[in-house]
């Protein structure tokens, strides 16, 4: 598949909204942040797995299981982050990156992180803006919960988005020599 695109599946009742999938009778929930680094140099940090360690935390130390389809970070590679897995489902470099969950939380997962509640159905989207002299990012998600879980879920996932956007937005400012998005073949 070439850049810009995103894979939906058939039947999955997801349709496309102002450049991100929209899951069809799904909660939903946006954090955004703003940084002055530029789109571009944010975007290598969301693609590459391995840079997510460097910019999120403990819970996203990750690393890529196997590679896309056209790109080695595009559409179709996996990541393994701690107690699930991911599949880059959009890539429009350096404006759109999208994913989904390829396996649903557990019950463990979500009391241990604190913000991967139980959900079926969860993708997330990240699209960076030109904002002035730097970046707006917005990253948005999609899923079905559990019943009963919805308002919690909804919770834990505005906070870990804004927690993400907001320390990818400040490590992206001030990346220093080493960070795996630095690395030539991110984009």
């Amino acid at each position: 598949m070439p850049h810009g695109v995103d894979r939906t599946q058939e039947g999955s009742g997801a349709q496309e909204i102002d450049g991100a999938q929209e899951i069809s009778g799904a909660q939903e929930v946006e954090a955004t942040a703003i940084s002055r680094a530029a789109p571009d140099v944010i975007f290598k940090h969301l693609c590459v797995a391995e840079a997510w360690g460097e910019w999120g935390g403990f819970w996203t130390r990750a690393r890529r299981e196997s590679a896309g389809e056209e790109h080695p970070n595009g559409i179709g590679a996996v990541r393994y982050v701690p107690m699930r897995r991911e599949e880059v489902v959009a890539w429009d470099p350096p404006r759109h990156y999208g994913y989904t969950a390829l396996a649903s939380y557990t019950a463990l997962a979500a009391c241990i992180m604190l913000a991967g509640p139980l959900t079926r159905r969860f993708r997330a989207d990240v699209t960076l803006e030109p904002h002035h002299d730097g970046t707006l990012i917005r990253w948005r998600g999609a899923f079905h919960g559990f019943p009963g879980t919805g308002s919690f879920t909804r919770a834990m996932l505005r906070r870990r988005f804004g927690a993400y956007a907001r320390r990818v937005a400040r490590h992206s400012e001030h990346c220093e020599p080493g960070c795996p998005a630095r690395l030539p073949g991110a984009l």
